[in-house]
């Protein structure tokens, strides 16, 4: 999970992913976030950490990381808040153009024809890297909410808990019961 200072957005991503991921039978998944203008070692934005503390989640041991390329280039996903950030991940790791997707994308992809629920995790994640992506426009950029209302906060929760539980649904595939 990617954005601009590690302070907010992919943060709270990062989170919210762990968060969707827990309970389920979805072995070998790993999670990390970093910043694309992150300095390292600074927590979340207050105003982050009461957002998810809302919500049952507790960020308060988050610590900034910036963007490591080597990281992006072992990742086998890597989400992007924004297009700035897509632009931003692919100065650094060119490599990283085929496994690269913005967070808000990804309940639009349309996953690449046969893929199935049998499918193994890395199997559904290649579909969804193989799928059809919408065509790029403003409104699947990620607000920045650091210094906003708490209100910007809980959209940005929103606009995140989406991408998030899309991309667990596909990658675990759709929770039995």
């Amino acid at each position: 999970m990617v954005c601009t200072g590690n302070l907010c957005r992919s943060p709270m991503a990062e989170s919210l992913m762990r968060e969707a991921l827990s309970g389920r039978d979805c072995d070998g998944v790993e999670v990390a976030s970093s910043g694309t203008w992150a300095e390292a070692g600074y927590g979340a934005a207050e105003s982050a950490v009461n957002a998810l503390r809302e919500r049952g989640i507790d960020l308060s041991a988050h610590r900034t990381r910036p963007l490591d390329p080597d990281e992006v280039n072992q990742a086998d996903l890597v989400v992007a808040m924004t297009s700035v950030h897509v632009r931003e991940i692919l100065e650094v790791a060119p490599e990283a153009a085929g496994k690269l997707v913005m967070i808000k994308a990804i309940p639009e992809i349309e996953m690449r024809a046969g893929a199935a629920v049998a499918d193994s995790p890395g199997d559904r994640l290649q579909a969804l890297l193989e799928g059809a992506r919408p065509e790029p426009r403003r409104s699947l950029d990620v607000d920045d909410p650091i210094g906003l209302p708490a209100g910007a906060y809980d959209r940005c929760v929103s606009d995140l808990r989406l991408g998030t539980d899309a991309l667990v649904a596909i990658i675990c595939g759709e929770p039995q019961g």
